[in-house]
């Protein structure tokens, strides 16, 4: 039962840090010139995201409190890595998945029963959204068909 828990626990902190899988995955999508400026948001910058993840050196990373959404896109930023899937003036690059709940698996067969299953799952749901700024000033928000990091 233990270990069972503490697997079960692990799962859901691994998923606990989506604005870290946001950061790193932004990086390895884009070339690290030219220089972008990127706003990292409330939830991105608690859930993982930190100065040792900045991997570009001309980027400018940007962790500015209190901006409403009308304000990123005059803040003049590339990339925002942020809890809102809308953002004026800005497209949907990706969701990021992260902890949504641990769910109960009931086993529906004896097979399920016999592969040792843990009890418990992981459910996820997107909780960060990575957007680049439009070049037109058209906004295009994450949907349910967002690529998802």
């Amino acid at each position: 039962a233990t270990l069972a828990a503490t697997a079960a626990m692990a799962a859901a902190s691994v998923a606990n840090y989506p604005g870290g899988v946001a950061l790193v995955a932004l990086q390895a999508a884009e070339p690290s010139s030219p220089a972008l400026r990127v706003h990292i948001g409330n939830l991105a910058a608690t859930t993982g995201v930190s100065r040792f993840l900045e991997a570009h050196a001309d980027w400018t990373y940007s962790k500015e409190e209190h901006l409403a959404p009308a304000d990123l896109l005059a803040r003049g930023f590339d990339r925002l890595i942020s809890e809102w899937p809308s953002v004026p003036g800005f497209c949907c690059q990706a969701a990021v998945l992260g902890f949504e709940r641990l769910a109960v698996r009931r086993p529906r067969s004896l097979g399920d029963l016999l592969r040792l299953q843990l009890p418990l799952a992981v459910e996820k749901a997107p909780k960060v959204y990575v957007l680049a700024r439009s070049a037109d000033g058209e906004t295009q928000g994450c949907g349910k068909d967002a690529p998802l990091w």
